[in-house]
């Protein structure tokens, strides 16, 4: 028998027994309640029967002590037999519901007066349920009685038998309106009638619903004390397994170091108590007998690590390679680099927007198979593609034939440079086009694409969206829109933009009014400008300046004209300024 076995046995004996025993103690309490609270309920509804039959009968007394009273009554001393009483009898008889008679009985026990007219005259000496006393009113002597044939079953009418519950009177030692099969199984109570202490009212349940109720409880009670049994089991085989986890380990490490000679196992258990200070004097007399073999060890699983990491590296490289293709290189690169999380943030900020499509794509789709428009569309969006990031815009997304970049985030050069770098940009794709046209008339194409181009400057929601488990950096907002129906709006080959963007760009490109559009939940009017070239700047003459090729010296300082600038990038034209100026600073040594 294992450790594990013992300790698992006795702490599931430890808390199971006790839990057992209390679920029974409980479910017993449970079920003498129930019982007692059903006597109490049945006690409770008897208690309100014989108070209606009590206050029932108490009427009926006070009914005959009236009719006692009645100057009519006065020819029982006369010895008359009037049927005026007997009238009278039988219309309380009536207004009462009663089954039973009403007497008028002389002193001699002669009916004088009834209820029915057919006992008249006869004899009375039967036991009678009431008999009120008459006295003359004139002179208060006892004359006869006022008899009452009560029969039970007028009580009856008062009880509110029900499927489950019946009553039944005992009269006398006499069961009255019983039913037998109430007798097979029953529970019942009884008590006695204030104004008659010898008749017994008796309330009987059936056992059947108070079983079906009971067995119901027991079943949810077995399920419950199964529920309470396994929930039990699960959480002390939980601390069972965290007890004796540590003395397995070590037990483990023990039989592995025997069988392998393997001095370079470990026991890892994070305790303070006096199994955590066995592991470590264990480990520490360990690390003694395996000093040498660590030295070895460690030099090869270095060279493991560093093989290990290597294909690691390479693995990331080459997996973040085939992600940055599905990503724009500044997000990429925000990214990577830590300057920005990946989570549901976004920002307002001033953009320049750009979009793009091929003019009547739709329309060449259907007259071109699938693989060459594949081919000639892949061949667009890559040429452009290349375009874009030369002039470092923000790949948002391709739609399609349609493009959309914009300028300024996450990496801007100020609003105006942006604008500017973005003309410059539509600039040589539509230059590109040109190319793309040479190359794909070559190839036998003679229906070339048209593109469109539409840019807006202005404020946008630029961030992640989506889910948490699917986001997309993009830019939304009215500018967006804007920008979208500028470039819907223009013609084949044609750059349009928007006011705010000409604004930003006229000292540098030559454009032209061409429209005005009121787009969509607009009120106003958008002037749109078509940009046609880069405008000539003429050079101002100097006489401070000394012409070297290309390259200028001005109160002792480099500077280069535009045609060294124009066929240069932002950073690389940084880069040669810095490597001029190094130049120039080393000559004035």
């Amino acid at each position: 028998m294992s450790f594990k076995f013992k300790i698992v046995s006795l702490i599931l004996s430890v808390s199971l027994i006790p839990y057992i025993f209390l679920m029974i103690y409980m479910g017993n309490a449970f079920q003498d309640r129930y019982h007692a609270q059903t006597q109490h309920e049945m006690d409770t509804q008897l208690h309100l029967t014989i108070e209606t039959i009590d206050r029932y009968l108490s009427t009926l007394k006070r009914d005959m002590l009236f009719i006692s009273r009645l100057d009519i009554m006065n020819d029982i001393y006369s010895k008359d037999v009037d049927r005026r009483i007997s009238k009278l009898l039988e219309t309380k008889k009536n207004q009462l519901h009663l089954e039973g008679n009403l007497y008028v009985v002389d002193n001699n026990h002669t009916i004088i007066a009834s209820s029915n007219p057919n006992e008249i005259l006869k004899s009375y000496h039967e036991d009678s349920f009431f008999v009120q006393k008459v006295h003359s009113s004139f002179d208060g002597s006892d004359i006869g009685s006022i008899v009452l044939d009560f029969s039970l079953k007028n009580i009856k009418n008062l009880f509110k038998n029900t499927k489950d519950r019946y009553y039944y009177i005992i009269a006398y030692g006499k069961k009255v309106l019983y039913k037998k099969y109430i007798l097979k199984d029953k529970i019942e109570v009884r008590s006695s009638l204030s104004a008659k202490p010898n008749i017994e009212i008796v309330l009987v349940q059936n056992k059947d619903k108070f079983l079906t109720l009971l067995t119901t409880y027991k079943r949810w009670f077995a399920i419950a004390l199964f529920l309470g049994l396994v929930i039990i089991s699960l959480i002390s085989l939980y601390f069972v397994n965290r007890l004796i986890r540590p003395i397995i380990e070590l037990s483990k490490v023990t039989d592995e170091i025997t069988k392998n000679q393997d001095y370079s196992y470990r026991v890892e258990i994070n305790a303070d108590d006096e199994v955590g200070r066995l592991s470590t004097s264990f480990n520490k007399m360990i690390t003694s007998m395996n000093s040498a073999l660590t030295k070895l060890k460690d030099e090869s699983k270095n060279r493991e690590r560093l093989i290990e990491e290597q294909s690691k590296s390479e693995m990331l490289k080459e997996l973040s390679e085939k992600l940055s293709r599905y990503l724009s290189p500044q997000i990429y690169h925000s990214i990577f680099t830590g300057d920005q999380d990946v989570t549901l943030t976004s920002k307002r900020k001033k953009l320049t927007i750009f979009f793009s499509d091929i003019v009547g794509f739709t329309d060449t789709t259907d007259t071109m198979e699938s693989e060459d428009l594949s081919d000639l569309l892949n061949d667009y969006l890559n040429e452009m593609t290349i375009v874009a990031l030369k002039h470092g815009a923000t790949i948002d997304k391709y739609i399609g034939d349609s493009i959309m970049l914009f300028f300024g985030d996450p990496y801007s050069q100020g609003v105006k440079n942006d604008a500017i770098s973005c003309i410059d940009m539509a600039l040589e794709m539509r230059s590109s086009m040109d190319k793309l046209h040479i190359r794909w008339k070559e190839r036998g194409f003679t229906k070339p694409f048209k593109m469109r181009i539409g840019i807006h400057t202005g404020y946008c929601t630029v961030g992640n969206f989506g889910s948490k488990d699917r986001l997309e950096y993009t830019i939304i907002g009215t500018s967006v829109n804007i920008a979208s129906r500028i470039e819907s709006t223009a013609k084949p080959d044609e750059i349009l933009i928007s006011e705010e963007t000409k604004l930003l760009i006229e000292d540098r490109f030559e454009s032209t009014k061409s429209a005005e559009i009121i787009p969509k939940g607009f009120k106003r009017a958008i002037s749109l400008y078509r940009v046609d070239k880069i405008k000539q700047e003429k050079k101002p003459k100097d006489k401070s300046k000394h012409r070297i090729d290309t390259i200028y010296i001005q109160d002792g300082d480099l500077l280069l004209t535009d045609e060294i600038l124009n066929n240069l990038s932002h950073e690389e034209k940084v880069e040669l300024k810095s490597r001029l100026n190094s130049t120039m600073n080393r000559l004035r040594l």
